[in-house]
């Protein structure tokens, strides 16, 4: 293998992605590739031949990999337009349940069927003429495989699986180089979802096909394999048994006549190395994100982030192929979200430092949205938190109940609320896991004063923005309250990480 400068893209994708087992097998590179050098094939990726013999340093199968740092806020630029940004949701126009008018959809679904009936809607009506997603193993249920649909019909077969890799960005390449004049559905995980942004930013011609993206609320995917070899041994489950898995607080395997229910830290050492690093439970970049509404049956939750999906999904609402209601009617599926986002957060922050302690590698994009760049310190020093920080703070009483912040949650999706007293003094802060704290029966009653914490890390406004994302850092928290360098207990405004990454994108605006 040739390892000077004409491969450099490749050989940094080989070392830093596909030899320490990062590389999920989504294709992108396979797809992008503009030689055909790259292949996913048998579950590795493979290098055909030497890409430099007929172009010099190519970069784009390193850049558009969603585990590599380049263009990370590029990407973000598809979703900065939406009016909402919240911490573990992403920027969002709205967030509703929604579940499929058609009864047979939804059977076949397992849940609400939204994305079936999105994509068989919008193929009816011309919006799309393809859509690319994956599809049960006829041998192996519990196995997925990606596949192409070009009739309303063959949606049908897909499913919103997400607990194994599938090459659906190489379905997608092929879709596009083997059909004229497509318009085209992709439907994927958040690492997926990233690839095809990556794809957008980088400009690459295959993007002018790409119609409608929907991202699947994800928590890990697992290695096939090693996963079926541990049921077998210790549950004596043969493969082909596997109807399929849902999570519902523990790894449900749905088999025929019985389900099983594992412990998710019985499967935990299966999980791919590079989800065990991923923040993104909501697929963040999509242009509508679909996920269970747990415990609802046959509903799913529905976030809309784009003009062009709440367009699409406006029209599939107002021609009866889906069925809405609001958050708030249910808001047990609103506190099982957020715990499922706070998890998976967790989880990977965990995961994180133990690898920089044991010094085992890291995602390169995972150190790019963890850590700033000289740049981005720059330009963060430049700009004072005054300039950033959000004015307009939703403040809760002391005698706030519990049960009230659990419906002003639900309503704003915010989940961290600063506690004022009627005098106007600042006194603490309420969050989303002090709440989940408090049983459900004893939320009416609970004040919201007996819960917040008191110890409130501060900042003033003409710190600088790198100050307070370093102190954000350093405490392990979302959000910083702003307060009068004269008065510490009068509160002006607060600053999130959210906004830190949104103003990341000020530099990009302007060019």
């Amino acid at each position: 293998m040739n390892t000077g400068r004409d491969l450099i893209a490749y050989n940094d994708l080989k070392k830093l992605i596909v030899d320490v087992g990062f590389c999920t097998l989504c294709g992108a590179c396979e797809a992008a590739c503009p030689v055909g050098a790259l292949k996913v094939e048998k579950e590795r990726l493979k290098y055909l031949h030497d890409c430099s013999e007929y172009i010099k340093f190519c970069p784009i199968c390193y850049d558009i990999c969603p585990y590599t740092e380049p263009l990370m806020l590029e990407a973000l630029g598809f979703v900065t337009d939406a009016p909402y940004r919240r911490y573990g949701l992403g920027y969002y126009r709205r967030i509703l349940l929604a579940r499929s008018t058609d009864d047979r959809i939804r059977r076949l679904s397992h849940d609400g069927g939204v994305i079936m009936a999105l994509l068989k809607y919008a193929m009816e009506e011309g919006i799309i003429n393809s859509a690319v997603s994956s599809e049960r193993d006829e041998r192996v249920p519990i196995k997925i495989k990606p596949t192409i649909s070009l009739v309303p019909d063959d949606v049908l077969s897909h499913v919103s699986m997400k607990f194994f890799p599938s090459a659906v960005a190489t379905a997608f390449g092929n879709l596009v180089y083997s059909h004229e004049e497509v318009k085209a559905a992709f439907v994927g995980t958040p690492c997926q979802i990233l690839a095809l942004r990556k794809l957008e930013s980088w400009e690459h011609k295959i993007v002018d096909s790409l119609k409608l993206v929907i991202g699947l609320i994800c928590l890990w995917c697992f290695s096939l394999p090693r996963l079926l070899k541990h049921f077998n041994e210790v549950y004596g489950i043969k493969p082909r048994e596997i109807q399929r898995i849902s999570l519902d607080g523990k790894y449900d395997i749905h088999l025929k006549d019985k389900v099983i229910k594992v412990p998710i830290e019985e499967v935990e050492p299966y999980i791919l190395p590079s989800c065990r690093t991923c923040m993104d439970a909501t697929s963040e970049l999509a242009d509508i994100s679909v996920g269970g509404a747990t415990p609802l049956k046959e509903w799913s939750v529905v976030i809309i982030r784009t003009g062009n999906g709440e367009e699409i999904f406006n029209s599939a609402v107002e021609n009866d192929a889906i069925r809405t209601k609001s958050l708030e009617e249910e808001p047990e599926v609103f506190e099982n979200l957020m715990k499922f986002i706070k998890f998976k957060k967790d989880f990977a922050l965990r995961e994180i430092e133990r690898r920089k302690a044991l010094d085992q590698p890291i995602p390169p994009a995972i150190t790019r949205i963890t850590m700033l760049n000289s740049r981005e310190e720059a330009f963060l020093s430049s700009l004072t938190i005054e300039e950033v920080m959000t004015k307009d703070v939703i403040s809760l009483p002391p005698k706030t109940t519990v049960e009230e912040l659990e419906k002003m949650m639900i309503k704003s999706h915010h989940v961290g609320y600063p506690v004022v007293d009627e005098k106007g003094k600042l006194i603490g802060i309420v969050t989303f896991e002090d709440m989940i704290k408090v049983p459900p029966e004893k939320r009416s009653e609970t004040r919201v004063e007996e819960i917040a914490s008191k110890k409130l890390i501060i900042a003033y406004p003409d710190e600088s923005v790198l100050e307070a994302y370093k102190k954000m850092m350093k405490y392990k928290i979302g959000r910083i309250l702003i307060v009068e360098k004269e008065n510490p207990t009068k509160l002006i405004g607060i600053i999130t990480r959210t906004d830190v990454m949104h103003t990341l994108r000020w530099p990009m605006k302007i060019k």
